[in-house]
């Protein structure tokens, strides 16, 4: 093309999509005895919407896990492929949500009371990975023994805690003091010390929670600070299934709120005579489930007065999850809601006190459930008749390993293979298997 001075041209070049690479164009500029040239490179990508899609599952067992792989149809050979991910644990970096109560810069009493249960619920499963930024066993005693002290201050005759101190406030907290009670036998169960005067006023206060809501408490707020009482008044050994279950028929099962199903499970888990209430519990739960191929999580509301008991949907979820790990602990749903709560962290840890206290106390029983056992196993894994490699797993560690297999491998072979994972050794083994291809057809449905 020959362009004069200050004129303007446009070349255009057809580029078939099938074909794509790069582009190459050579410019050559003359005037008079002056010449210049230059080559220009230019990618050309092919256009696609890209899909994918992906089953999950975990196994203690060893042997050989079968999944049928359909080759996608008229997709692009140089986009996707298989995904085989693999790792022996579900407690991925929980340190970042331990040291956010850890080093928690405020002190009220839910605040102190928050960090003491998240050291005395997770201290052991943090050392068990031998995790970094974790404070010293001395700097632990240390850290208690203030907290108690804090809270011994602000107890008043009649078991309750001040937010801030012993004087009356124009709100009071019954759900907190409830909380400070769980805060404190954690505490003592951790082996670290609790003066009994201190448990022994919160137990009779509890006994009697209901007489200290205020007037304008919905039924559900009171539902759900009676339920809570409970749930810590079995953990003191103070047991009372009769009022749980008069609490439970009160409220039914369809309008209580997930927390106060949560924590009334946890009474009536371990009662030979609570088996009907616990079955129709879980039914009533896993209908009302939001569920992915992943994740699970549950979704309530209070209304106006959440905040009377500091309430979010992951501390739900949290409650629900140690429910459900004590009433039926081989539930499909159990690794469900782990995934799902460890999909909500932003940069290592949950919104709130109150979400991460109850979201690691619910992983640590989840941890003493599934993956006490130390890992050590190797996972094998062919398609077909070919072998793609193995993956080996020896020691507590938060990595996981993922193997890839291209599309054009995939439609080379054509049809369906299966995909045969072996696992050999001890240890939890959690997988993904997941695909992702790029149709051709840029007309595709909805």
């Amino acid at each position: 093309v020959l362009v004069k001075a200050n004129d303007r041209a446009e070349v255009r070049f057809p580029v078939s999509a099938e074909k794509a690479g790069t582009a190459r164009f050579q410019i050559a500029v003359s005037s008079g005895k002056w010449s210049d040239a230059a080559e220009i490179s230019l990618p050309v990508w092919t256009p696609a919407t890209t899909e994918a899609f992906a089953t999950y599952g975990t196994t203690d067992e060893n042997g050989a896990i079968i999944q049928p792989v359909q080759t996608p149809g008229d997709v692009w050979s140089q986009f996707g492929g298989l995904e085989v991910t693999t790792s022996s644990t579900q407690l991925q970096e929980l340190t970042d949500a331990f040291i956010y109560l850890y080093r928690y810069p405020y002190e009220c009493s839910e605040q102190v009371s928050s960090r003491m249960i998240s050291i005395a619920a997770l201290q052991d499963v943090l050392r068990a990975f031998k995790a970094k930024d974790m404070p010293t066993e001395a700097e632990i005693k240390k850290s208690f023994e203030k907290d108690i002290e804090i809270l011994k201050g602000r107890q008043r005759e009649d078991g309750s805690f001040g937010l801030w101190g012993r004087a009356r406030q124009r709100y009071e907290f019954p759900f907190m003091s409830v909380h400070v009670a769980h805060a404190l036998i954690l505490a003592k169960s951790k082996g670290y010390k609790v003066p009994e005067d201190m448990l022994t006023k919160s137990k009779a206060y509890m006994k009697n929670v209901e007489k200290y809501y205020e007037s304008w408490y919905s039924k559900e707020l009171r539902w759900t600070i009676s339920a809570y009482a409970l749930y810590v008044r079995d953990l003191m050994g103070d047991k009372d299934v009769a009022k749980t279950k008069a609490l439970l028929k009160e409220a039914t099962i369809e309008k209580m709120p997930f927390e106060a199903l949560g924590w009334v499970t946890s009474v009536l888990a371990n009662d030979q005579s609570s088996t009907t209430e616990i079955e129709s519990i879980i039914r009533f739960l896993m209908n009302r489930t939001t569920e992915t191929a992943a994740t699970a999580n549950f979704v309530t509301n209070y209304g106006d007065g959440a905040w009377v008991i500091m309430y979010s949907n992951r501390r739900a979820d949290g409650v629900l999850l140690e429910a459900l790990l004590k009433a039926q602990p081989k539930n499909d749903l159990i690794p469900k809601l782990v995934r799902g709560l460890l999909a909500h962290r932003t940069k290592g840890a949950w919104g709130n006190t109150q979400e991460n206290v109850f979201i690691l106390l619910a992983l640590d029983k989840y941890f003493n459930a599934y993956e006490k056992v130390t890992p050590d196993f190797v996972t094998k894994i062919w398609l077909g008749n070919t072998y793609a490699g193995d993956q080996l797993f020896k020691g507590r560690s938060v990595d996981s390993n993922q193997l890839n297999i291209p599309m054009k491998y995939l439609m080379e072979q054509g049809g369906t293979a299966n995909l045969i994972m072996d696992k050999q050794g001890a240890g939890r083994l959690y997988y993904r298997i997941g695909m992702k291809y790029a149709p051709k057809n840029l007309k595709l449905a909805p």
